[in-house]
């Protein structure tokens, strides 16, 4: 039996990294890490402001995809949003958004229940 090659061990190492999640957390890291150090060499004397909706929109998203698992796509998006690593909190959102969380509903995702609501209204009409 021939001994394996560099190129062997390198496409097992590679494919060992793919199926334990590694490698996709990785390339996370580096996007995200890449999109920090182009939003701060951004030229701009004051960064654009961000309008109030569109900061909750994005912190529904975050919320969203932590609870998915999406934890990657969630250092990206964060990055490439310009929010802080710190997320608003759920009484936070659900104040701003005038929701009243429950047993159930605390459960979920605000986007699940915002959803559902519409889901409800349509049946409704």
């Amino acid at each position: 039996m021939a001994e394996p090659t560099e190129l062997d061990l390198l496409e097992a190492v590679k494919e060992s990294l793919q199926n334990d999640g590694t490698l996709g957390k990785f390339k996370a890291e580096l996007r995200a890490a890449v999109m920090s150090i182009l939003n701060k060499n951004h030229v701009s004397n004051e960064p654009p402001k961000i309008p109030e909706e569109t900061k909750l929109i994005n912190e529904l998203m975050r919320e969203y995809m932590i609870w998915n698992g999406y934890l990657y796509s969630e250092q990206v998006f964060t990055a490439e949003c310009g929010h802080s690593k710190d997320r608003l909190e759920r009484d936070v959102l659900t104040t701003k958004l005038g929701v009243m969380d429950d047993v159930k509903t605390s459960k979920i995702p605000l986007f699940y229940y915002i959803v559902s609501a519409f889901q409800s209204q349509e049946k409704n009409d």
